[in-house]
């Protein structure tokens, strides 16, 4: 329960804060955590030593500290949503390849956005509702309950629509995309532990299926987009043409096939900007490569 007490704290202090302050805060709330947070540091540093398998001690640790910094502010930035409209939303982010966007709106079946937890991941999937487009996040269902509607507020407050995984989401994102909406959804954790084991960085790992199975069913394109800081305040957000999906006919076949070209996409945003993978969860759960070699914070002096 700290978690919500902290973020009700920090609603009363943000309106009265420069946003400054609340970033050079956030520095140091992140490194508190890293020194502090033993569990999540090793999770961390294992998955940045899969994404870097050759990184020196110093590196990662200078990524490890990247990745609560941004985790850090990226709770920040859902308070201030409430104090930013959608214009200023709009100015503060840069954004390559929205032609790609257009050319999905134009089909009329929607689009769903395939990301990682990169950059300001809750911010930036604020941006097709800033565009007056109807538009829905899957986030995990975190417990206890008035933590995840408290998060859910937070991340609706430009009109987003926010719902957690599973079953009960089929009718709500169909509903969605017959409406050519955009449905924004993680490819990088499996949080539902229902997901396929194919090479990630080199090694097995379990990433959900749900994206690929989605756009193939429905015939929505499968845009694979992503954001990353270009400093506290600005972020840049990246759109690619849409992943081309197998269709042989062999649904098993296309579905590994398409789970791997979605794990080759994964990897090419998530090697763009290592330190801002805002994942503080093991993902490479039966291969932890920094258990003894990484666990001591004062490594990162060295």
């Amino acid at each position: 329960m700290w978690t919500l007490r902290a973020l009700r704290l920090g609603m009363l202090l943000t309106p009265i804060l420069p946003a400054g302050a609340g970033y050079a805060i956030c520095r140091l709330v992140g490194l508190a955590l890293l020194c502090l947070n033993r569990e999540a540091r090793r999770a961390v540093l294992d998955n940045q030593c899969h994404v870097a398998p050759g990184a020196s001690r110093r590196t990662l640790y200078r990524r490890a500290l990247g990745v609560f910094t941004t985790v850090v502010m990226n709770y920040y930035d859902l308070l201030r949503l409430s104090t930013v409209d959608r214009d200023r939303l709009l100015h503060l982010l840069e954004v390559e390849g929205q032609e790609h966007l257009e050319g999905a709106f134009a089909a009329g079946r929607g689009a769903i956005i395939l990301s990682a937890h990169l950059g300001n991941f809750g911010v930036v999937a604020q941006y097709p509702g800033a565009l007056g487009r109807p538009a829905v996040l899957v986030v995990e269902h975190v417990h206890p309950e008035p933590l995840f509607q408290f998060m859910a507020r937070l991340r609706s407050a430009l009109g987003i629509g926010v719902i957690p995984p599973g079953r009960q989401a089929a009718l709500p994102i169909l509903r969605l995309l017959r409406n050519d909406g955009v449905l924004i959804l993680a490819g990088d954790r499996d949080v539902l532990h229902r997901g396929m084991r194919v090479e990630f960085f080199g090694r097995p790992a379990s990433l959900p299926t749900g994206p690929v199975e989605l756009a193939a069913r429905t015939g929505t394109p499968l845009i694979p987009a992503y954001t990353v800081r270009l400093s506290s305040r600005r972020s840049l957000v990246r759109i690619a043409a849409p992943l081309e999906l197998a269709r042989t006919g062999d649904k098993e076949a296309d579905l590994r096939d398409n789970t791997m070209r979605m794990a080759r996409t994964l990897e090419r945003m998530i090697a763009s900007a290592p330190g801002q993978w805002a994942v503080l969860q093991r993902i490479w759960q039966e291969d932890a490569e920094t258990e003894n070699a990484y666990s001591s914070p004062a490594s990162i002096t060295r």
